[in-house]
């Protein structure tokens, strides 16, 4: 039979056991419900950093060039005050910001015209430079001088370059660019291909996203 100090004594031992337990088990507890809550909390900020993280303003370059070269086309009477033009190459070199000593290729058409529109043409070009290259759609809206069936003599044009694309430092470049440049007609409303020098400025904003 056990005595009555062992029984006082076995009797604190199994209620301290069971205190340490508590707390053993309430630490556990708390730490898990920090740890998860810790864990909902980070799970809820993290979309929002990654959002952030991916976000990127787009940048804008001034953009500045002047070219020249030759350009070939083909006028084609359709009437007696009536003339096309298709024009079957630029080529040309020059400078232009950020892509460095540039190479200008081309081509483009000219609807038939009346004496007194001169030409109005749409076409497409292409800038290539060490520095990237810009991909362009050209329309010219005005036009003054020698239209091509009523005199020989030079031509000035303007209008506007639409940045379809562009790679490098200029990768995913858009805007639009004031266009203007000059160039010579040799013969009046005479259907024939010839080539003459040209010389073409740019310039604009660019952005790039």
């Amino acid at each position: 039979m056990k005595s009555r100090s062992t029984v006082k004594f076995t009797t604190k031992m199994t209620r301290l056991g069971c205190a340490v337990g508590a707390l053993a088990l309430l630490a556990t507890v708390g730490v898990a419900g920090t740890s998860s809550a810790a864990t909902t909390h980070s799970s809820k900020l993290q979309p929002h950093a990654v959002l952030v993280s991916h976000v990127v303003k787009p940048k804008k370059i001034a953009f500045r060039g002047s070219y020249s070269g030759s350009m070939t086309f083909l006028l084609t009477s359709v009437a007696s005050t009536s003339t096309a033009a298709s024009v079957t190459s630029v080529s040309g070199k020059g400078t232009s910001t950020t892509i460095g000593t540039t190479t200008l290729t081309g081509t483009g058409n000219v609807p038939a015209t009346a004496a007194s529109s001169g030409f109005h043409f749409t076409g497409s070009g292409k800038l290539a430079g060490a520095g990237g290259t810009l991909t362009l759609r050209i329309l010219s809206k005005n036009s003054t001088g020698a239209a091509p069936e009523n005199a020989a003599g030079s031509v000035s044009i303007s209008g506007t370059a639409t940045v379809i694309s562009g790679t490098g430092k200029l990768k995913g470049a858009t805007g639009t660019l004031k266009f203007s440049g000059a160039f010579a007609i040799s013969n009046d409303g005479v259907s024939g291909s010839q080539t003459q020098s040209f010389t073409s400025k740019l310039s604009g904003t660019l952005v790039i996203k």
